[in-house]
């Protein structure tokens, strides 16, 4: 049984039952209504079959694709334009059915046939089930999240379902001019490769029920808001200091750049100052010149408040002009030796992170963020969590630098 026989099957049966009600049949019409019922439980799990087994066919190796959304929401059409699922996934008509299913409100036979189109995939109950946000929610969702987490914003993405394979710098052997007679040498150039699986990232928010009464067109910027900082603050950590699929909570994550960074051997990219201080100007040059040749273009500084506005702000150079100046190209912003210096919340206190994020770092996102519901009917809240499945490793150290203060010194007797 495929979707659209059910429909016409729970169309039919739910037909029949009415018949029986408006001939005041009422036990025959409860009988009818205990058929349909059968059939729902039988739909589900047909598609919880269908979906585990998507799942499964989806855990395979794949050498550096480039995936997006759309493809997870059909294939069928993609190089006729969107499918029907895309159309739908980015339509308003399913920004307002997916606002109205939150908010526990009906919608329109329209709006319906759009909501159960696009979530054919996760859901098929009206119980406690993943919803597949709007495209338009979704990447205001992480357009807000980069706004307070830059690092992830700025870092190379890919949207592909199941494990993914990349290759990952190791050296490199240097390039050598030859004359006529000499033999070209062999070079020695070495990689080595990085899997990426999935880490699940979930966030929940909660909603009193006076709050869900607001107008649609406020509601979804409400939810927006508070989801981009709870889904932002894990991505964003995870990005700079996920510990990777050793994290001592036993529960695998990203792996972070500044993790990365501080377990090589004899950490190279590593440059302290002392713990309390501001950094010298020496100290800036010497973490920029970490940073191998190649990925200049692209580098930014990353920091917390506290560090940019207590240590960065206040370095001067050796004829005591201040390093920290004004971005003239872009209003509020701030540069230091040109390379623009970002708020970023993941940073801790004191780290200062010179990275290339596009090219240094690759982060897949094997599902795009859903939401489900759940009511509590005493305490008359909803809780909205999200749900997403990433993971992002680094593509090389060496487009990377850490500064950062110097750990306290253990007084001798």
């Amino acid at each position: 049984m495929n979707k659209k026989q059910y429909e016409a099957m729970r169309r039919k049966l739910m037909a029949e039952a009415q018949g029986l009600l408006d001939a005041g049949k009422v036990d025959e019409a409860n009988a009818k209504m205990e058929e349909v019922k059968a059939l729902d439980q039988k739909w589900d799990a047909i598609a919880q079959a269908a979906a585990d087994f998507a799942a499964l066919n989806g855990l395979q190796d794949a050498q550096n694709p480039v995936g997006t959304m759309e493809d997870s929401l059909g294939k069928e059409e993609k190089h006729a334009g969107d499918s029907p699922k895309a159309a739908a996934w980015k339509s308003e008509e399913y920004k307002t059915a997916w606002a109205k299913y939150l908010m526990g409100t009906s919608m329109s036979d329209s709006e319906r046939e759009k909501f159960l189109l696009v979530n054919e995939a996760y859901t098929h109950t009206t119980k406690n089930t993943s919803i597949v946000i709007p495209e338009t929610v979704s990447k205001g969702i992480w357009e807000m999240a980069g706004e307070y987490y830059p690092y992830f914003a700025d870092v190379t993405k890919t949207y592909v379902n199941g494990l993914l394979t990349m290759i990952q710098e190791d050296t490199s052997s240097d390039a050598t001019w030859y004359d006529e007679a000499t033999k070209t040498a062999d070079g020695k150039e070495t990689f080595k490769t990085y899997k990426l699986n999935g880490c699940e990232l979930s966030r929940a928010i909660t909603v009193s029920w006076k709050l869900r009464e607001m107008a649609i067109e406020d509601f979804i910027p409400y939810i927006q808001r508070r989801m981009a900082k709870k889904m932002g603050a894990a991505a964003g950590y995870g990005a700079t200091h996920g510990a990777g699929a050793n994290a001592a909570s036993g529960k695998p994550e990203p792996l972070g750049t500044v993790t990365a960074l501080e377990a090589e051997t004899g950490t190279p990219q590593v440059v302290e100052y002392a713990k309390g201080t501001v950094p010298k100007y020496d100290d800036i040059v010497k973490a920029r010149s970490k940073v191998k040749s190649g990925y200049g273009a692209g580098l930014a500084i990353y920091a917390n408040s506290f560090t940019i506005w207590n240590r960065i702000a206040t370095i001067q150079d050796q004829n005591k002009r201040p390093l920290f100046v004004p971005d003239v190209t872009n209003q509020g912003q701030f540069r230091i030796l040109g390379m623009p210096v970002k708020e970023d919340d993941s940073m801790k206190d004191g780290e200062i992170l010179f990275s290339n994020a596009a090219d240094g770092y690759h982060l897949n996102v094997n599902k795009e963020v859903s939401m489900m519901t759940e009511d509590h009917v005493k305490d008359r809240i909803t809780d909205y969590v999200g749900y997403g499945i990433m993971d992002g490793n680094v593509v090389t150290t060496r487009a990377h630098a850490l500064l950062k203060e110097a750990a306290e010194t253990q007084a001798t007797g």
